[in-house]
Protein backbone atom coordinates (compact mmCIF):
# COMPACT_ATOMS: atom_id res chain seq x y z
CA UNK A 1 0.00 0.00 0.00
CA UNK A 2 3.05 2.48 0.44
CA UNK A 3 4.49 1.42 -2.49
CA UNK A 4 0.99 2.27 -3.93
CA UNK A 5 0.77 5.35 -1.91
CA UNK A 6 4.16 7.10 -2.39
CA UNK A 7 3.60 7.12 -6.25
CA UNK A 8 2.31 10.77 -5.96
CA UNK A 9 3.31 13.70 -4.33
CA UNK A 10 -0.25 14.62 -3.10
CA UNK A 11 -0.88 12.26 -0.52
CA UNK A 12 -4.68 13.45 -0.05
CA UNK A 13 -5.61 12.47 -3.67
CA UNK A 14 -3.46 9.43 -3.89
CA UNK A 15 -4.98 8.19 -0.55
CA UNK A 16 -8.43 9.06 -1.98
CA UNK A 17 -7.71 7.06 -5.36
CA UNK A 18 -6.24 4.11 -2.87
CA UNK A 19 -9.28 3.66 -1.25
CA UNK A 20 -11.77 3.99 -4.37
CA UNK A 21 -9.85 0.95 -5.56
CA UNK A 22 -9.58 -0.73 -2.60
CA UNK A 23 -13.69 -0.55 -2.49
CA UNK A 24 -13.94 -1.17 -6.22
CA UNK A 25 -11.94 -4.17 -5.61
CA UNK A 26 -14.33 -5.47 -2.63
CA UNK A 27 -17.26 -4.97 -4.38
CA UNK A 28 -16.53 -7.02 -7.24
CA UNK A 29 -14.82 -9.89 -4.76
CA UNK A 30 -18.37 -9.32 -3.16
CA UNK A 31 -20.62 -10.32 -6.62
CA UNK A 32 -18.49 -12.99 -7.71
CA UNK A 33 -18.60 -14.51 -3.88
CA UNK A 34 -22.59 -13.62 -4.26
CA UNK A 35 -22.38 -15.08 -7.70
CA UNK A 36 -20.59 -18.72 -6.37
CA UNK A 37 -23.09 -18.83 -3.32
CA UNK A 38 -26.25 -18.32 -5.76
CA UNK A 39 -24.95 -21.45 -7.69
CA UNK A 40 -24.08 -23.59 -4.84
CA UNK A 41 -27.74 -22.59 -3.41
CA UNK A 42 -29.50 -24.03 -6.35
CA UNK A 43 -27.80 -26.93 -6.37
CA UNK A 44 -29.00 -27.56 -2.71
CA UNK A 45 -32.27 -26.45 -4.06
CA UNK A 46 -32.81 -29.15 -7.13
CA UNK A 47 -31.51 -31.88 -4.37
CA UNK A 48 -33.73 -31.06 -1.99
CA UNK A 49 -36.73 -30.30 -4.39
CA UNK A 50 -36.06 -33.87 -5.84
CA UNK A 51 -36.42 -35.30 -2.71
CA UNK A 52 -39.40 -34.17 -1.72
CA UNK A 53 -40.89 -35.09 -4.98
CA UNK A 54 -39.30 -38.55 -4.73
CA UNK A 55 -41.56 -38.45 -0.97
CA UNK A 56 -44.13 -37.09 -2.89
CA UNK A 57 -44.76 -39.83 -5.39
CA UNK A 58 -44.29 -42.69 -3.00
CA UNK A 59 -46.87 -41.53 -0.63
CA UNK A 60 -49.18 -41.04 -3.50
CA UNK A 61 -48.92 -44.61 -4.91
CA UNK A 62 -49.37 -45.01 -1.65
CA UNK A 63 -52.96 -43.93 -2.04
CA UNK A 64 -53.82 -46.17 -4.71
CA UNK A 65 -53.68 -49.16 -3.21
CA UNK A 66 -55.54 -48.29 -0.02
CA UNK A 67 -59.13 -49.75 0.13
CA UNK A 68 -60.71 -47.05 1.85
CA UNK A 69 -59.23 -43.15 0.99
CA UNK A 70 -58.48 -40.89 3.87
CA UNK A 71 -60.75 -37.61 4.41
CA UNK A 72 -58.74 -34.15 2.35
CA UNK A 73 -57.83 -32.59 5.33
CA UNK A 74 -56.04 -36.14 7.11
CA UNK A 75 -54.26 -36.54 3.48
CA UNK A 76 -52.94 -32.68 3.65
CA UNK A 77 -51.94 -32.88 6.92
CA UNK A 78 -50.04 -36.52 5.75
CA UNK A 79 -48.38 -34.64 2.70
CA UNK A 80 -47.17 -31.34 5.42
CA UNK A 81 -45.45 -34.05 8.02
CA UNK A 82 -43.64 -36.36 5.45
CA UNK A 83 -42.33 -32.55 3.08
CA UNK A 84 -41.65 -30.61 6.45
CA UNK A 85 -43.76 -28.61 5.08
CA UNK A 86 -46.89 -26.56 5.90
CA UNK A 87 -49.19 -26.28 2.35
CA UNK A 88 -52.46 -24.73 2.10
CA UNK A 89 -55.33 -25.43 -0.45
CA UNK A 90 -58.31 -23.98 -1.71
CA UNK A 91 -61.59 -25.92 -1.13
CA UNK A 92 -61.54 -26.73 -5.02
CA UNK A 93 -58.11 -28.78 -4.59
CA UNK A 94 -59.16 -30.68 -1.32
CA UNK A 95 -62.10 -31.65 -2.54
CA UNK A 96 -60.22 -32.74 -5.91
CA UNK A 97 -57.50 -34.43 -3.63
CA UNK A 98 -60.52 -36.62 -1.47
CA UNK A 99 -61.99 -37.71 -5.09
CA UNK A 100 -58.84 -37.94 -6.88
CA UNK A 101 -55.87 -37.19 -5.73
CA UNK A 102 -53.42 -37.40 -8.87
CA UNK A 103 -55.37 -34.42 -9.87
CA UNK A 104 -53.95 -32.27 -7.54
CA UNK A 105 -50.38 -33.87 -7.26
CA UNK A 106 -49.02 -31.26 -10.07
CA UNK A 107 -50.50 -28.68 -7.40
CA UNK A 108 -48.66 -29.55 -4.73
CA UNK A 109 -45.32 -30.50 -7.01
CA UNK A 110 -45.93 -26.74 -8.15
CA UNK A 111 -46.06 -25.45 -4.26
CA UNK A 112 -43.11 -27.33 -2.94
CA UNK A 113 -40.58 -26.04 -5.36
CA UNK A 114 -42.17 -22.38 -4.92
CA UNK A 115 -41.97 -22.51 -0.78
CA UNK A 116 -37.84 -23.81 -1.06
CA UNK A 117 -37.62 -21.44 -3.95
CA UNK A 118 -38.79 -18.75 -1.11
CA UNK A 119 -37.19 -19.86 1.72
CA UNK A 120 -33.64 -20.39 0.01
CA UNK A 121 -33.59 -17.09 -1.88
CA UNK A 122 -34.52 -15.37 1.56
CA UNK A 123 -30.98 -17.49 2.98
CA UNK A 124 -29.01 -15.97 0.45
CA UNK A 125 -30.33 -12.82 0.83
CA UNK A 126 -29.47 -12.28 4.65
CA UNK A 127 -26.42 -14.26 3.75
CA UNK A 128 -25.76 -11.29 1.31
CA UNK A 129 -27.02 -8.42 3.79
CA UNK A 130 -24.75 -10.05 6.45
CA UNK A 131 -21.55 -10.39 4.08
CA UNK A 132 -21.08 -6.37 3.39
CA UNK A 133 -23.97 -4.87 6.03
CA UNK A 134 -26.01 -3.73 3.49
CA UNK A 135 -29.74 -3.74 3.02
CA UNK A 136 -30.80 -5.04 -0.56
CA UNK A 137 -33.91 -2.86 -0.12
CA UNK A 138 -37.60 -3.80 -0.26
CA UNK A 139 -38.89 -7.26 -0.68
CA UNK A 140 -39.77 -8.43 -4.00
CA UNK A 141 -41.76 -11.53 -5.66
CA UNK A 142 -40.39 -14.50 -6.43
CA UNK A 143 -41.69 -16.61 -9.05
CA UNK A 144 -38.63 -19.33 -10.03
CA UNK A 145 -35.21 -19.37 -9.23
CA UNK A 146 -33.42 -18.00 -12.21
CA UNK A 147 -35.87 -14.98 -11.39
CA UNK A 148 -34.53 -14.44 -7.76
CA UNK A 149 -31.04 -15.21 -8.61
CA UNK A 150 -31.63 -12.31 -11.11
CA UNK A 151 -33.11 -9.77 -8.78
CA UNK A 152 -30.46 -10.81 -5.87
CA UNK A 153 -27.56 -9.87 -8.10
CA UNK A 154 -29.23 -7.00 -9.32
CA UNK A 155 -30.16 -5.53 -5.80
CA UNK A 156 -26.27 -6.85 -4.72
CA UNK A 157 -24.87 -4.45 -7.62
CA UNK A 158 -27.45 -1.53 -6.28
CA UNK A 159 -26.63 -1.61 -2.49
CA UNK A 160 -22.91 -2.05 -3.57
CA UNK A 161 -23.18 1.39 -5.69
CA UNK A 162 -24.76 3.24 -2.65
CA UNK A 163 -22.10 2.04 -0.54
CA UNK A 164 -19.40 3.12 -2.69
CA UNK A 165 -21.11 6.30 -2.97
CA UNK A 166 -21.69 6.95 0.48
CA UNK A 167 -17.78 6.68 0.71
CA UNK A 168 -16.13 7.26 -1.47
CA UNK A 169 -18.91 10.19 -3.86
CA UNK A 170 -18.76 13.77 -3.99
CA UNK A 171 -20.02 14.30 -0.59
CA UNK A 172 -18.65 10.67 0.97
CA UNK A 173 -18.06 9.84 4.44
CA UNK A 174 -14.24 9.33 2.96
CA UNK A 175 -14.41 12.55 1.35
CA UNK A 176 -15.24 14.25 4.49
CA UNK A 177 -12.94 12.81 6.90
CA UNK A 178 -10.10 12.47 4.97
CA UNK A 179 -9.79 16.63 5.18
CA UNK A 180 -9.52 15.85 8.97
CA UNK A 181 -7.52 13.30 9.51
CA UNK A 182 -4.82 14.52 6.72
CA UNK A 183 -1.10 14.51 8.61
CA UNK A 184 0.60 17.96 9.70
CA UNK A 185 4.48 15.70 8.88
CA UNK A 186 4.07 13.30 6.00
CA UNK A 187 6.16 10.24 6.52
CA UNK A 188 5.45 6.13 6.14
CA UNK A 189 3.99 5.69 9.55
CA UNK A 190 1.59 9.01 9.20
CA UNK A 191 0.64 7.68 5.86
CA UNK A 192 -0.03 4.10 7.11
CA UNK A 193 -2.12 5.82 10.08
CA UNK A 194 -4.19 8.10 7.79
CA UNK A 195 -4.89 4.50 5.53
CA UNK A 196 -5.64 2.63 8.52
CA UNK A 197 -8.09 5.29 9.80
CA UNK A 198 -10.12 5.94 6.82
CA UNK A 199 -11.15 2.29 6.39
CA UNK A 200 -12.83 2.59 9.79
CA UNK A 201 -15.57 4.12 11.32
CA UNK A 202 -17.14 5.15 14.67
CA UNK A 203 -21.62 4.96 15.26
CA UNK A 204 -22.76 5.71 18.77
CA UNK A 205 -24.84 2.56 20.07
CA UNK A 206 -26.57 2.59 23.53
CA UNK A 207 -25.75 -0.29 26.04
CA UNK A 208 -27.97 -2.27 27.32
CA UNK A 209 -26.22 -3.20 30.61
CA UNK A 210 -24.76 0.64 31.25
CA UNK A 211 -27.95 1.95 29.66
CA UNK A 212 -25.14 4.76 28.45
CA UNK A 213 -24.45 5.66 24.82
CA UNK A 214 -21.44 4.29 23.62
CA UNK A 215 -18.75 4.48 20.28
CA UNK A 216 -18.47 1.39 18.72
CA UNK A 217 -16.09 1.16 15.44
CA UNK A 218 -16.68 -0.65 12.92
CA UNK A 219 -15.12 -1.44 9.51
CA UNK A 220 -16.00 0.27 6.28
CA UNK A 221 -14.27 -1.54 4.01
CA UNK A 222 -10.94 -3.84 3.75
CA UNK A 223 -7.56 -3.41 1.93
CA UNK A 224 -7.57 -7.26 1.79
CA UNK A 225 -8.68 -7.53 -1.87
CA UNK A 226 -6.86 -4.98 -3.22
CA UNK A 227 -3.35 -6.29 -1.81
CA UNK A 228 -4.08 -9.56 -3.10
CA UNK A 229 -4.33 -7.90 -6.41
CA UNK A 230 -1.60 -6.10 -6.42
CA UNK A 231 0.30 -9.21 -5.29
CA UNK A 232 -1.02 -11.63 -8.23
CA UNK A 233 1.65 -12.45 -10.23
CA UNK A 234 4.73 -12.28 -8.09
CA UNK A 235 6.71 -15.60 -7.20
CA UNK A 236 5.27 -17.35 -4.06
CA UNK A 237 8.92 -18.04 -2.65
CA UNK A 238 9.38 -13.78 -2.81
CA UNK A 239 6.40 -13.23 -0.97
CA UNK A 240 7.12 -15.82 1.71
CA UNK A 241 10.09 -13.74 1.79
CA UNK A 242 8.64 -10.82 1.76
CA UNK A 243 6.36 -11.61 4.71
CA UNK A 244 8.94 -13.13 6.91
CA UNK A 245 11.18 -9.89 6.28
CA UNK A 246 8.35 -7.57 7.66
CA UNK A 247 7.57 -10.08 10.70
CA UNK A 248 11.21 -9.32 11.67
CA UNK A 249 11.69 -6.30 11.13
CA UNK A 250 8.16 -6.06 13.05
CA UNK A 251 9.28 -7.76 16.02
CA UNK A 252 12.72 -5.57 16.57
CA UNK A 253 10.80 -2.02 16.37
CA UNK A 254 8.49 -3.98 18.95
CA UNK A 255 11.58 -5.41 20.84
CA UNK A 256 13.21 -1.36 20.77
CA UNK A 257 9.86 0.26 21.55
CA UNK A 258 8.63 -2.11 24.60
CA UNK A 259 12.42 -2.03 26.20
CA UNK A 260 12.35 1.87 25.98
CA UNK A 261 9.22 1.56 27.68
CA UNK A 262 9.71 -0.73 30.13
CA UNK A 263 13.22 0.87 30.88
CA UNK A 264 11.58 4.30 31.89
CA UNK A 265 8.72 2.56 33.78
CA UNK A 266 11.30 0.56 35.67
CA UNK A 267 13.91 2.78 36.37
CA UNK A 268 11.87 5.39 37.97
CA UNK A 269 12.30 3.60 41.11
CA UNK A 270 15.11 0.70 40.14
CA UNK A 271 18.09 1.53 42.49
CA UNK A 272 20.45 -2.06 41.07
CA UNK A 273 20.47 -3.74 37.86
CA UNK A 274 18.55 -6.19 40.10
CA UNK A 275 15.21 -4.43 40.25
CA UNK A 276 15.36 -5.17 36.03
CA UNK A 277 14.77 -8.76 36.80
CA UNK A 278 15.39 -11.41 34.40
CA UNK A 279 16.43 -8.80 31.61
CA UNK A 280 19.36 -7.32 33.49
CA UNK A 281 20.71 -10.85 34.11
CA UNK A 282 20.44 -12.01 30.81
CA UNK A 283 22.28 -8.65 29.78
CA UNK A 284 25.29 -8.47 32.14
CA UNK A 285 24.75 -12.19 34.21
CA UNK A 286 24.63 -12.55 37.87
CA UNK A 287 28.00 -10.55 39.14
CA UNK A 288 26.87 -7.40 38.07
CA UNK A 289 23.41 -7.41 39.54
CA UNK A 290 24.51 -5.29 42.63
CA UNK A 291 25.60 -2.26 40.45
CA UNK A 292 23.83 1.01 40.86
CA UNK A 293 21.62 2.31 37.75
CA UNK A 294 23.43 5.63 38.43
CA UNK A 295 26.55 4.28 36.94
CA UNK A 296 25.07 2.60 33.92
CA UNK A 297 26.67 3.77 30.58
CA UNK A 298 25.35 4.58 27.64
CA UNK A 299 26.78 1.21 25.76
CA UNK A 300 25.31 -0.49 28.91
CA UNK A 301 22.27 1.41 29.03
CA UNK A 302 21.19 -0.19 25.25
CA UNK A 303 22.51 -3.64 25.92
CA UNK A 304 19.52 -3.32 29.13
CA UNK A 305 16.88 -2.11 26.73
CA UNK A 306 17.79 -4.64 24.30
CA UNK A 307 17.28 -7.41 26.94
CA UNK A 308 14.41 -5.67 28.23
CA UNK A 309 12.49 -5.92 25.06
CA UNK A 310 13.98 -9.30 24.00
CA UNK A 311 12.30 -10.30 27.55
CA UNK A 312 8.80 -8.90 26.90
CA UNK A 313 8.86 -10.30 23.34
CA UNK A 314 9.82 -13.43 24.48
CA UNK A 315 6.73 -13.23 26.88
CA UNK A 316 4.38 -12.12 23.87
CA UNK A 317 5.38 -14.86 22.35
CA UNK A 318 4.83 -17.60 25.20
CA UNK A 319 0.97 -16.12 25.75
CA UNK A 320 0.20 -16.59 22.27
CA UNK A 321 1.73 -20.22 22.16
CA UNK A 322 0.05 -20.78 25.71
CA UNK A 323 -3.15 -19.47 24.71
CA UNK A 324 -3.52 -21.09 21.50
CA UNK A 325 -2.87 -24.14 22.84
CA UNK A 326 -5.27 -23.75 25.82
CA UNK A 327 -8.01 -23.00 23.28
CA UNK A 328 -7.04 -25.82 20.88
CA UNK A 329 -6.08 -28.53 23.33
CA UNK A 330 -9.58 -29.09 25.34
CA UNK A 331 -11.50 -29.22 21.85
CA UNK A 332 -8.75 -32.21 21.30
CA UNK A 333 -9.37 -33.83 24.32
CA UNK A 334 -12.89 -34.24 24.03
CA UNK A 335 -12.87 -35.95 20.33
CA UNK A 336 -9.98 -38.56 21.67
CA UNK A 337 -12.25 -39.24 24.82
CA UNK A 338 -15.57 -39.36 21.62
CA UNK A 339 -13.02 -41.51 19.71
CA UNK A 340 -12.31 -43.53 22.89
CA UNK A 341 -15.48 -44.31 23.25
CA UNK A 342 -16.60 -45.33 19.95
CA UNK A 343 -13.76 -47.22 18.89
CA UNK A 344 -14.65 -50.57 19.65
CA UNK A 345 -17.56 -50.27 16.49
CA UNK A 346 -14.63 -50.92 14.21
CA UNK A 347 -14.83 -54.88 15.36
CA UNK A 348 -17.76 -55.30 13.31
CA UNK A 349 -16.65 -53.84 10.00
CA UNK A 350 -13.36 -56.85 10.94
CA UNK A 351 -10.78 -53.99 11.84
CA UNK A 352 -8.74 -54.14 15.36
CA UNK A 353 -9.98 -51.19 17.15
CA UNK A 354 -6.80 -50.72 18.61
CA UNK A 355 -4.92 -50.15 15.32
CA UNK A 356 -7.89 -47.98 13.85
CA UNK A 357 -7.47 -46.01 17.21
CA UNK A 358 -3.78 -45.31 16.99
CA UNK A 359 -4.04 -44.06 13.42
CA UNK A 360 -6.88 -41.83 14.09
CA UNK A 361 -5.05 -40.41 17.25
CA UNK A 362 -2.11 -39.90 15.52
CA UNK A 363 -3.85 -38.01 12.52
CA UNK A 364 -6.02 -35.95 15.56
CA UNK A 365 -2.93 -34.96 17.00
CA UNK A 366 -1.03 -33.92 14.18
CA UNK A 367 -3.84 -32.14 13.03
CA UNK A 368 -4.23 -30.48 16.30
CA UNK A 369 -0.17 -29.40 16.13
CA UNK A 370 -1.20 -27.97 12.52
CA UNK A 371 -4.07 -25.78 14.44
CA UNK A 372 -1.87 -24.44 16.82
CA UNK A 373 0.75 -22.79 14.73
CA UNK A 374 -1.76 -21.94 12.31
CA UNK A 375 -3.57 -19.79 15.04
CA UNK A 376 -0.15 -18.60 16.58
CA UNK A 377 0.56 -17.52 12.94
CA UNK A 378 -2.63 -15.52 12.64
CA UNK A 379 -2.50 -13.83 16.25
CA UNK A 380 1.21 -12.66 15.52
CA UNK A 381 0.96 -10.16 13.05
CA UNK A 382 -2.57 -8.88 14.58
CA UNK A 383 -0.92 -8.62 18.64
CA UNK A 384 -1.65 -5.33 20.17
CA UNK A 385 1.34 -4.37 22.49
CA UNK A 386 0.11 -5.01 26.31
CA UNK A 387 1.95 -4.36 29.41
CA UNK A 388 4.66 -7.06 31.27
CA UNK A 389 5.40 -8.01 34.24
CA UNK A 390 8.78 -7.40 35.12
CA UNK A 391 9.52 -8.77 38.60
CA UNK A 392 12.76 -8.12 40.24
CA UNK A 393 15.45 -10.77 40.84
CA UNK A 394 16.20 -11.16 44.56
CA UNK A 395 19.91 -11.86 45.04
CA UNK A 396 21.61 -13.52 48.41
CA UNK A 397 24.65 -12.28 50.18
CA UNK A 398 27.23 -14.72 47.79
CA UNK A 399 29.65 -16.12 49.82
CA UNK A 400 33.77 -15.51 49.57
CA UNK A 401 35.90 -17.75 47.16
CA UNK A 402 37.63 -19.31 50.62
CA UNK A 403 34.13 -20.48 51.89
CA UNK A 404 32.87 -21.49 49.02
CA UNK A 405 36.48 -23.40 48.37
CA UNK A 406 36.37 -24.80 52.04
CA UNK A 407 32.63 -26.42 51.34
CA UNK A 408 32.53 -30.39 50.90
CA UNK A 409 31.49 -31.89 47.93
CA UNK A 410 28.19 -32.78 49.35
CA UNK A 411 27.17 -29.19 50.56
CA UNK A 412 27.68 -28.09 46.97
CA UNK A 413 25.68 -31.22 45.28
CA UNK A 414 23.06 -30.41 48.18
CA UNK A 415 23.23 -26.65 47.10
CA UNK A 416 22.81 -27.33 42.90
CA UNK A 417 20.30 -29.92 43.97
CA UNK A 418 18.32 -26.87 45.88
CA UNK A 419 19.08 -24.77 42.55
Amino acid sequence: LLKELNQSDDLRSSALSLITRAIDTENAHHLRAIENLIERTEEGLEVQVAAREDTLDAYFDGLRDMEEMPRPQKILEEINNLLGMQFRLNNEQLRALGEDPADVKADIRNLVSANLTVLYASRVISAVQNRFGEVLGDKFEISNWDDAADKINEAAENALKRRRERLVGESGQIQHDINNLMPREVNDTTRLQLLLSLSQGARTDFDQKTHRQIKRVFSRFSYAFLIAQLLEGQPSDQVVEDVLNHLEEAEEALRYAWGEREYARLSANAQRLADFGSAAKMAFGEERLNETVANLGESDREALVESIGRYALNEVHRQLLLGATTELWVDYLTRIEALRVSIGLEAYAQRDPLVQYKSKASEMFAQLVEDIRGLVISRVFAYQPRPVEITPVEISNAPTAAAQTAQPDSAKKKKRRRH
